[in-house]
């Protein structure tokens, strides 16, 4: 039998188990066992993560060039599938940011995937709308919600900010180059099928002085 190494003595203190956790090494894979010596997280693992780094009661483990999360009993909440897992409650509160097959979306606390892994780039809440992100997918913009729902379509080349034109109103064009304007709840209120749109505006009168 391969013997044990400890990596990180006294890394981990588990408040709930009421005893010590080790990250211990062998063969330069990683894991975990408690001070009876029993393994919690099998020595299998290229990476892992002191617990509640990230999240509470979690530890980041990795497996080759992916990630995921093993809870203090061993149970694993998320197989490492991830290429990256940012840090909770930068974006939203109770998210955080992940990355599969070059693509990005979001977990919540309870590991759940609340948006797909499907966007090459994902914006902040409130840059448009207070609780709208615009993210983008093979070119195409639109928006999710703080509930991870698809509040505007994701096929608009083109968003540009609200009020720019018209109060409540975005401008957005198609991927056919055309202008219509979407509302402030998503809907198109006027439909995305015109070549060019310009407000109107008023022009200045000048006031003739008569002797």
């Amino acid at each position: 039998m391969k013997a044990f190494y400890t990596y990180a003595a006294l890394a981990f203190c588990s408040i709930s188990f009421g005893q010590q956790l080790f990250i211990v090494n062998s063969d330069n894979k990683y894991g975990v066992v408690n001070e009876n010596g029993v393994e919690i997280i099998p020595a299998k693992y290229s990476s892992v993560e002191e617990f509640d780094k990230i999240h509470p009661n979690w530890s980041k483990v990795g497996l080759g060039s992916l990630y995921g999360f093993i809870d203090k009993s061993g149970k694993i909440i998320i197989e490492p599938k991830y290429e990256e897992i940012s840090a909770y409650n930068v974006y939203h509160e109770g998210w955080a940011l992940v990355k599969k097959d070059g693509k990005f979306g979001f977990i919540d606390n309870a590991g759940k995937e609340i948006v797909p892994t499907v966007y090459d780039k994902v914006g902040a809440f409130g840059d448009y709308v207070k609780d709208w992100m615009l993210v983008e997918a093979n070119g195409l913009k639109g928006f999710v919600d703080k509930e991870g729902n698809v509040i505007v379509p994701i096929k608009y080349v083109q968003i540009e900010k609200f009020d720019n034109v018209r109060k409540n109103w975005s401008l957005v064009k198609d991927s056919k180059d055309k202008l219509g304007f979407i509302d402030r709840t998503g809907k198109e209120v006027i439909p995305v099928v015109y070549d060019n749109i310009e407000a109107f505006v008023k022009k200045p009168t000048a006031l003739a002085n008569a002797d």
